[in-house]
């Protein structure tokens, strides 16, 4: 398994356990990069990841941690980013950044199952 996929798989496990992912904010914005042709919003499925995505990137050092409910990221954010085609970047890491990056109805397929897997 691929250091990538290591990290999203964490992202669906943690975010089914406690109900919350977190991503920053710019001025009330989701922070939207160009990756591959297309524009991606992270995601981190803990504040700890993020703090360190911080610590080894100071231009983030700036950028407000939000945390957002996971029935609000199903039924609000995903639906929200879908619309403008945006994908989503799970637990992204290291010293580039970087990570998986997926579309929104995968992104809602994985999170059900994991959701379910927690609640049985």
């Amino acid at each position: 398994m691929s250091l990538a996929a290591a990290h999203a798989k964490k992202f669906y496990e943690q975010a089914a356990a406690e109900r919350r992912v977190y991503t920053f904010l710019d001025a009330g914005s989701f922070l939207v990069f160009p990756v591959r042709g297309t524009e991606v919003v992270p995601f981190w499925s803990s504040e700890s990841r993020m703090q360190r995505a911080q610590k080894l990137h100071v231009k983030y050092r700036s950028f407000m941690i939000d945390q957002i409910p996971l029935t609000d990221f199903i039924s609000k954010t995903l639906p929200q980013l879908e619309a403008e085609s945006i994908s989503i970047g799970l637990n992204w890491s290291g010293e580039r950044l970087t990570g998986y990056d997926i579309n929104v109805a995968d992104l809602l397929r994985n999170l059900d199952y994991w959701v379910s897997k927690d609640s049985g």
